[in-house]
């Protein structure tokens, strides 16, 4: 992976800048604690989905007020959920770049390729019905990123142009009132089943007792792992955990902030969960995500990247990182609204506090931390100075 030779399977090598560690933790350790996270991450989100799915199929069955809000609450549990497990790169949702990855990560969760337009022409032709819709439908027309539209948009207009199809035929405005809102609740509970679906198809795939994709990692280098080491296996890990420097810092915190990609002072329809608006807790639980992943999942036998830096004699890495992410952590916390648009407009300075945050911690892991275990950072923060 790197342009020297790769450190044996399971050795304990001190790397630039590892002088005066005393090596009892290996690679092979962190990707044990690291197999058991990812299989934990997983179950949890599969569990949210699945009750995700039966409120809103309860809800599509028989609506009411209480439905809606209990099928809301589900919703942002499911997400949450699901946003902790972005940061792991490898596995079913990983890349198909990425050894043994199946690129299910975008039927889950599209963004940020959304197109409400879509959704809306989707609801017009009712292709959601189609028993074949989870293997035919666009990435943007299913998902959690579409479930989020149709369960928290309330107006009655479309996204469409003057000029389409749904709108000349006036096939939209026949939807108004109860109609819409049907259709909505039976497409939302379409798009939550296929989720739950996926989701625990890709923890079965975690489990020891499924696929074993845990005990995986820990063997490295066999017949029937996807990586020819541990080093190689741990870079894998570690480029998931650049989630937090492109997709947290540059496009749900940087742009909206005007400091990536926007024109303006301020982009605010860059917000990530434009009708839920709880772009603040993505935020957070990304943020939380990386941690768990980072330190063995909290586990007191567990051995994370945290153990492995103080193994190799940089315990003021870890702990600097570790206390960055407790840093950004609270500065989230400290947002008054989950909202990040509002946020933007009434204390943005907190919003550039929590960008800074973020910064602190990728700035660590872009330099010290990729020095240390000698690893390879993606190749798309490569000459990222930023």
């Amino acid at each position: 992976m790197t342009g020297g030779p790769e450190p044996d399977d399971g050795a304990p090598t001190s790397g630039p800048g590892g002088g005066g560690g005393d090596g009892s933790v290996t690679r092979r350790m962190v990707l044990e604690s690291v197999g058991v996270c990812a299989s934990t991450m997983y179950a949890e989100a599969a569990a949210a989905s699945a009750a995700l799915a039966s409120l809103t199929e309860a809800h599509a069955g028989n609506p009411s007020d209480d439905s809606l809000a209990a099928v809301r609450e589900g919703w942002k549990a499911a997400i949450g959920a699901w946003q902790q497990v972005e940061v792991l790169k490898l596995g079913p949702a990983g890349p198909v770049t990425t050894p043994g990855g199946q690129g299910l990560r975008d039927t889950v969760y599209s963004w940020p390729l959304v197109s409400r337009c879509l959704v809306e022409q989707t609801l017009v032709s009712e292709a959601y019905a189609d028993p074949s819709f989870a293997e035919d439908a666009l990435l943007n027309v299913r998902g959690l990123a579409a479930a989020e539209y149709l369960l928290f948009f309330e107006p009655a207009e479309n996204a469409c142009g003057a000029a389409a199809t749904i709108n000349t035929s006036g096939a939209w405005a026949a939807l108004a009132g109860a109609e819409l809102d049907a259709r909505k609740r039976g497409y939302a509970a379409v798009v939550s089943a296929d989720v739950a679906t996926i989701v625990q198809g890709i923890a079965t795939a975690w489990a020891p007792e499924g696929g074993d994709l845990a005990g995986t990692l820990t063997a490295t280098g066999g017949s029937g792992s996807p990586f020819k080491s541990d080093q190689a296996a741990l870079n894998v890990v570690s480029d998931g955990l650049f989630y937090i420097e492109r997709e947290v810092k540059d496009m749900k915190l940087g742009r909206p902030l005007g400091k990536v990609d926007c024109a303006e002072a301020a982009c605010p329809a860059a917000v990530e969960s434009q009708y839920a608006r709880v772009g603040r807790d993505h935020v957070k639980n990304n943020l939380v995500g990386f941690k768990r992943v980072f330190d063995g999942c909290g586990e007191a036998s567990a051995r994370g990247f945290d153990d492995l830096l103080r193994s190799l004699g940089s315990a003021d890495v870890a702990s600097d990182m570790l206390s960055g992410l407790d840093g950004a952590i609270a500065a989230a916390d400290a947002l008054e609204t989950s909202d990040l648009v509002t946020s933007l407009a009434s204390e943005r300075d907190k919003v550039e506090a929590l960008h800074a945050a973020v910064k602190k911690v990728t700035d660590l892991l872009k330099t010290d931390f990729v020095t240390i275990l000698d690893l390879e950072p993606p190749v798309i923060v490569e000459g990222d100075n930023d």
